[in-house]
């Protein structure tokens, strides 16, 4: 009797388990539903300092135009003063002017002492040029009558130094002296120097070309001399 029971339970048990199983096959399976994306959020922190930040492009707006540039009114031409060509001087010449009186005389200085025989005399005169030559007579620099005499040296006077020195002066527009020249000298550099020393200090009624002053040069002649305070 217990031999035949246990055949009816081995086959209950396998019926349950089969039963079981056809009820697990009709469930639903349930589909999985896909996952959405995750939205990656990035967050950037700009380094201050840092020299490799970016920032967004921005639309310039165009430049804008420029006004019209309006030329200005040009300039009335100022006149220039014609420059003028120093020419190369003949002594020879001047030395004949000074022969024939062709100087005027433009300031005279006499020392007499009276424990001495001699005198001294120191005369400057400009040497006028003939007309028709460099220069009208009339149109030439003019030596201000309030122009200082040359000095005699004492020491030229000590050693019974005389002579006669020629010099050209160069006159400004202005009429000032701008440089002085010895064109030859007395033969003593103590007269010479004391001759220029003098000249550099003159002032002068300047040239004019159609009413424009211009520069130009006059030419000195300095006389030095001693005399007997008798004679």
């Amino acid at each position: 009797m217990h031999k035949k029971k246990e055949p009816l339970l081995f086959a209950l048990l396998v019926l349950l388990l089969h039963a079981l199983f056809i009820t697990w096959l009709k469930q639903p399976i349930l589909a999985s539903k896909p996952q959405e994306p995750v939205p990656l959020n990035l967050e950037v922190t700009l380094l201050e300092g840092s020299t490799n930040t970016t920032s967004p492009s921005k639309v310039m707006p165009p430049p804008p135009t420029p006004p019209p540039q309006t030329k200005p009114n040009p300039k009335p031409e100022t006149r220039k003063t014609p420059p003028t060509k120093e020419k190369p001087v003949d002594i020879g010449e001047i030395e004949k002017l000074i022969k024939s009186q062709s100087i005027k005389q433009v300031s005279k200085k006499v020392n007499v002492q009276p424990d001495q025989l001699k005198a001294q005399a120191v005369s400057a005169a400009m040497v006028i040029p003939p007309s028709g030559r460099t220069s009208v007579r009339d149109n030439f620099p003019i030596s201000d009558i309030h122009n200082p005499s040359p000095e005699y040296p004492e020491m030229g006077i000590f050693l019974g130094y005389q002579g006669d020195v020629i010099l050209r002066i160069k006159v400004s527009a202005k009429g000032n002296s701008e440089g002085v020249e010895i064109l030859r000298s007395s033969g003593h550099k103590v007269l010479d120097d004391s001759a220029a020393k003098a000249l550099r200090m003159w002032h002068f009624t300047p040239t004019k070309h159609d009413n424009t002053p211009m520069n130009d040069s006059v030419i000195i002649t300095v006389s030095y001399a001693l005399y007997e305070r008798n004679k």
